[in-house]
């Protein structure tokens, strides 16, 4: 299973196993490549000396041989026939010479063509040769001139001897010297043995290291005297396969070797690819520079073979060691993937899962007796949590009924609104839990408005029942007519009865006169309401007595309030001055009043969810810890209307236009006493028009009725003649008898003292006369 314990066991031992033989192969290959290195370097030195001795022995004995010979020759006399049975002697008996010539100096032979027999060995046996004769011409072979030149002995550079040995070969030539009678010091002759170049070339390839090595033997000049490619023998190291830029490295590396300096560089493999070692050192004898060149790759093959096989164990290892670990794992953890898939039924809700059998005391059976232990206590848990969760469920169903019902007891269900002429009201209640002590109640009786804000001690459902008690009582008063002190004591009577656990309320008890204003209230230990006037927020001062239902027969004193236009009026409980925030500092009355303030341009709905959202944002996560409730009340912003109507001057006009007017008055909500008041000044008004204003029946005036607030407006427009009745008519003294009135001089009287404000204009042809008349502020 991908990523369970038993995969990632199998894969972390896995490839740990694998970076420990990793490791150890990487160490093993770095050792032992260190030393198969230092061993082959220990082996190619060895067999380069082993050679170059070999090499050094064969040509010091020729040299010593030679020499010898040429010291006989110094002391003593022999017959050209001696001479010759001495050289085929010395050939015959040195297996490393392969010929040998003893060249008089030509004023030393007897012959004028000079004396330098030469033996050496053929396939048929020691052969015999004249260097004398003219095809050889030894005089002016190098081998000939250059120890006489240098008074010393010579190898020479590599040649092909003509009319001699007839091979490619290197001679050893010792210079003979003899005393005269007088004491001087003349040249005898000059002794010589060869060595073939062939053979030369077959020592050198003992220096064998790899397929593709081979040895080196230059020349003192650098003539090629032994290479891996016979052609390139005889030739100038120059002039094989070496590129141009490479030419003075070599020439330097050779004068190196030259001084005696031992040189081991890394060169391009001449024949495959990679990189070689060069060795390269001289010969004592002749100063020669002698080497081997071998790659490094053929000779780490052994190393690569080896590692290539431990790579195959390894890996083979590693694979047994993962099917192993697979097996092993599996068998410990089996019983984990048991426990898991029960472990996942019992989540899904199985509890009565089979659990994997627990054998013997390790960890994993503790670990099974365990979660068999752990299932069977879940299952007991799970079966009384749902009987506490049923129990707790009916528990907040029956609060949340309690909730309903204590709401359904309040206007609104816990949020009111009363818009009805003259009246504007807002209320709202949050209980700090599911049922709360907070009220609020009213109703408009008439031009009566009982309203009342309370809050009961303590929370919860004591709090509830004995709210629901006292809101019970107060709504009781909305039909009785007292006096709110006066019902405040009934109700503190009637709450102080039957309360053992001695629960109060505080309470707001009012009544608003909604003609007049005048707002008449008392209180039981209730916070006293704030008053917005003028964009200004006052407490209001109030005498207040004890809380309603501890001790009976209490008197509650009487206070009076006139509320004028733009008032606003806020009743709150403790719940909200008293909120607390984390910081432990209260909302208090000075921010509710800034609040209340500054709201005051928003409607009352708006303002008072404003105010809650105050509240809740000045507590922010500290949770509510009381009821919480607030009642605005302001007048009402009066109503707004327009009504226009025309009328002919036919009989009757005076009732039409009356009958016109009543309703639309009484359906503005107009004061009945503004009603018939209005009614008079329409009488008069087109009566005047009527009789005075020269107009025949068929001519029509229009009435115009506006309601802007608490302003009433009459407008009579008219086609009579330019009349102002304000300025022109003649007004009779107010005392005297009918009789004695001028006509229309009461009618003047009559408008000017039932309206407000009257205004006259001359408009084209018509004359326009408006009436104005202010309502009483709470109409």
């Amino acid at each position: 299973m991908r990523g369970s314990i038993s995969t990632r066991l199998i894969v972390l031992i896995t490839l740990c196993t694998a970076v420990i033989v990793g490791g150890g192969m990487l160490l093993d290959y770095r050792v032992s490549r260190a030393e198969i290195l230092e061993r082959l370097d220990l082996e190619s030195n060895e067999r380069v000396k082993a050679v170059v001795v070999d090499i050094e022995n064969w040509l010091s004995g020729v040299e010593a041989a030679t020499g010898f010979l040429g010291q006989i020759l110094s002391q003593r006399e022999y017959s050209e026939e001696g001479l010759k049975q001495m050289l085929r002697d010395l050939v015959q008996g040195n297996e490393e010479i392969y010929g040998a010539a003893i060249a008089l100096s030509p004023n030393q032979a007897e012959s004028g063509e000079g004396f330098a027999p030469y033996f050496f060995h053929s396939d048929t046996g020691i052969a015999y040769a004249n260097l004398a004769s003219r095809e050889a011409d030894y005089q002016q072979q190098p081998w000939f001139r250059a120890p006489i030149e240098t008074a010393k002995p010579v190898w020479s550079e590599p040649y092909f001897d003509n009319g001699g040995g007839e091979a490619l070969m290197t001679t050893y030539s010792v210079p003979v010297y003899r005393i005269d009678e007088e004491g001087q010091r003349f040249l005898y002759a000059v002794v010589t043995a060869d060595v073939l170049v062939e053979d030369l070339h077959r020592v050198l390839q003992q220096l064998h290291l790899g397929e593709h090595s081979n040895g080196l033997l230059l020349s003192t000049e650098g003539m090629l005297l032994s290479s891996r490619q016979a052609p390139e023998a005889l030739r100038h190291y120059s002039e094989i396969a070496i590129a141009p830029e490479n030419l003075k490295p070599w020439r330097d590396l050779l004068d190196h070797v030259r001084g005696g300096q031992a040189i081991s560089r890394e060169v391009e493999c001449p024949e495959i690819e990679g990189q070689c070692t060069l060795r390269m050192g001289t010969l004592q004898s002749n100063g020669w520079p002698i080497g081997i060149v071998y790659s490094q790759n053929e000779v780490l093959e052994p190393l690569y073979n080896y590692q290539i096989k431990t790579v195959i164990i390894s890996v083979c290892t590693i694979l047994g060691m993962a099917l192993v670990v697979s097996l092993v794992t599996h068998s410990i953890t089996r019983p984990l993937s048991y426990l898991s898939a029960a472990s996942a039924n019992i989540a899904r809700g199985n509890m009565d899962s089979p659990l994997p059998p627990a054998k013997g005391n390790d960890e994993i059976a503790t670990l099974v007796r365990s979660f068999e232990s752990m299932s069977k206590d879940l299952k007991t848990y799970i079966a009384d949590l749902e009987s506490v969760t049923a129990s707790r469920s009916r528990l907040e169903g029956e609060l949340a009924a309690a909730r309903e019902i204590q709401m359904s007891m309040l206007p609104g269900a816990g949020e009111a609104r009363l818009q009805q002429p003259p009246v504007d009201l807002w209320a709202r209640v949050e209980p700090a839990k599911t049922v709360g002590g907070d009220l609020y109640t009213y109703s408009l009786n008439d031009n009566h408005l009982l309203l009342a804000v309370g809050d009961v001690s303590d929370k919860g459902v004591p709090a509830a029942l004995f709210m629901a008690r006292a809101i019970s009582l107060i709504q009781q008063l909305s039909s009785l007519s007292v006096a709110p002190n006066e019902a405040m004591t009934w109700l503190n009577n009637s709450l102080e009865r039957d309360n053992p656990s001695c629960m109060f309320v505080t309470l707001f008890l009012g009544v608003l006169n909604t003609t007049t204003g005048e707002l008449r209230f008392a209180t039981a230990g209730h916070t006293a309401p704030s008053l917005l006037r003028n964009n200004e927020v006052t407490v209001i001062d109030q005498d207040t007595g004890p809380a309603l239902g501890l001790i009976p027969d209490q008197d509650y004193p009487d206070n009076l309030l006139t509320l004028c236009p733009a008032d606003r009026l806020a009743i709150y409980t403790d719940g909200i001055d008293e909120a607390f925030n984390s910081a432990g500092e209260m909302f208090g009355v000075e921010r509710f009043n800034k609040q209340l303030q500054n709201t005051g341009a928003l409607d009352l709905a708006a303002a008072g969810a404003a105010l809650f959202q105050a509240v809740a944002s000045h507590a922010q996560e500290q949770p509510q810890s009381d009821d919480i409730t607030l009642l605005l009340l302001e007048p009402s912003a009066g109503k707004h209307g327009s009504q226009r109507q025309s009328f002919d001057l036919a009989p009757g006009l005076t009732r039409r236009v009356q009958s016109w007017l009543e309703p639309v008055l009484n359906n503005w909500s107009v004061p009945d006493d503004a009603v018939m008041e209005m009614l008079l000044i329409a009488e008069e008004l087109v009566t005047n028009v009527q009789k005075y204003g020269e107009l025949q029946a068929k001519h029509e005036i229009a009435v115009t009725l506006r309601l802007d607030g608490q302003t009433l407006a009459l407008q009579v427009r008219d086609p009579g003649v330019a009349f102002n009745p304000l300025a022109q008519a003649e007004r009779a003294d107010l005392g005297a008898d009918i009789e004695s009135a001028e006509i229309g001089g009461l009618g003047v009287h009559l408008i000017t003292g039932l309206s407000n404000r009257q205004h006259y204009a001359r408009e084209g042809e018509y004359n326009v006369l408006t009436i104005e008349k202010d309502l009483p502020v709470w109409t």
